[in-house]
């Protein structure tokens, strides 16, 4: 039997990972309707090439906004046969505004998880403060974080006695904030992350700045594994900050076949 026969094949990706575009694509190729929802006109570069049914583009600020594309789809379609949140681990506020609105409306909601690596070399951080416990004075330290934690964790490691270098994004908000914030404008990179699989570019900025440890966030995907393999090879501290607690009660897969499955059981109930 066809699954997509017994259910309404119209799937919600909210992403900001790069297994969003991944998942997408290989969604429409099983035959279900996907609208997309991603932050930005940049975001949405990759998905315009897919045959989605709509792309939504900007962020999702509130539950109102997430209640009133769930509400809409009930009305102009027929609705959505599940949400899937797709969003960056560290996004805890508009995972648990979609897990609310979810269950207020009775709408199915799967979460994708990144499964977290354990590897020997990282040193795990649960909040930037504790930076100050390790021996940082007259060390360089390179901050590979999103720029929404760049000041707080620059002030930090600044206090600690350490010097301080950067790598930021390349798009307009990571720069705008990289330039607002306080540290030394020849002490940061603007570059996307290495699509090598050795990271040359990274390992280049260490050698330059002399670099005793990196700072970065325990995201998960290719980025993460990148600096475990930098760091490891190139023999200097890896500092993570620890991953957000999982919220409790969330219907959440760890792999692509795993959600699958999941959808097809929602169809089955």
């Amino acid at each position: 039997m066809d699954i997509r026969k017994k259910c309404q094949p119209h799937l919600w990706l909210l992403t900001g990972t790069g297994e969003g575009h991944v998942f997408a694509k290989s969604l429409l190729k099983e035959g279900w309707k996907i609208t997309v929802s991603v932050v930005s006109n940049r975001a949405s570069i990759p998905y315009e090439k897919l045959n989605l049914e709509k792309i939504l583009i900007g962020a999702l600020i509130s539950e109102e906004e997430i209640r009133s594309v769930i509400l809409n789809a009930r009305s102009h379609e027929n609705g959505f046969h599940c949400v899937i949140d797709l969003t960056h681990p560290f996004a805890m506020k508009i995972t648990g505004s979609i897990t609310k609105v979810c269950k207020e409306l009775d709408q199915p909601l799967i979460r994708y998880e990144r499964t977290i690596e354990n590897f020997s070399n990282a040193f795990l951080i649960k909040k930037f403060s504790d930076l100050k416990n390790y021996d940082l004075k007259n060390k360089s330290i390179l901050l590979a974080l999103g720029v929404r934690h760049l000041q707080e964790a620059l002030l930090v490691a600044r206090n600690s006695g350490a010097n301080v270098y950067a790598r930021v994004l390349a798009n307009p908000e990571s720069i705008r904030k990289i330039l607002a914030s306080s540290i030394k404008k020849s002490n940061f990179a603007i570059l996307n992350p290495s699509v090598s699989s050795d990271g040359k570019i990274e390992k280049a900025l260490i050698r330059k700045w002399n670099i005793a440890g990196v700072v970065c966030r325990q995201s998960g995907g290719r980025n993460e594994i990148l600096w475990h393999r930098i760091c490891s090879s190139m023999g200097i501290n890896l500092l993570m900050l620890e991953r957000p607690t999982k919220f409790k009660n969330i219907n959440s897969v760890d792999s692509y076949d795993k959600l699958i499955k999941r959808l097809k059981s929602i169809c089955l109930e």
